[in-house]
Formats: C-alpha cells, structure tokens, sequence
C-alpha cells in the first residue's frame, strides 16, 4: 500500500487523489524494466538450450546431451520463478 505524502492516509494503487486531503498522488514506479529485461534473456537461453539439447541427440558437435538437459530444466526453473516473482509485483 502506499501512502499520501501530505497526510499520510493509505491509498489504494489506482487511486490518483488522496481520499482524505485530495492532494495527488504520485506513485513511484517499480523498477519492473529491469525484471522484463531478465525475463526475456532467460526465456532466450532457455530457447537456446533447448534447441541445443535436441541437436545433441544427433550430433556430436555440441555438448553433451546429459550437460544440455541439466541446463535447460535449470533454465526452465529460473523462468518459471522469474515469471511468478513479476507477477506478483503487479
């Protein structure tokens, strides 16, 4: 929850005006770029690591497919928790 600056009265996120003194509100914005940014190079990786970890099936110049397959469900984890954690920010 956030607070008014001039009163200290609790406002709700949506609301632009102080219910009690009717000064505005200026929400501060979340640093939720950065969060996005994060996402978006772990579901690249995780993309990457598993197309890789297909092509290790039928050759052997990538890395090895036990590698490959314990790096995509890390990845798959660190998606997953980092969908959820930006989520709930908002």
């Amino acid at each position: 929850m956030e607070r008014c600056k001039q009163c200290e009265t609790t406002v709700a996120k949506d609301d632009v005006n102080c219910v009690n003194c009717g000064s505005v509100v200026n929400s501060v914005k979340s640093k939720s770029n950065l969060s996005q940014h994060f996402g978006k190079v772990v579901t690249v990786l995780f993309a990457l690591s598993a197309a890789l970890t297909i092509a290790a099936l039928f050759t052997n110049y990538v890395g090895s497919f036990v590698t490959l397959l314990a790096v995509t469900i890390a990845l798959l984890m660190v998606k997953k928790s980092a969908d959820e954690m930006s989520a709930s920010r908002q």
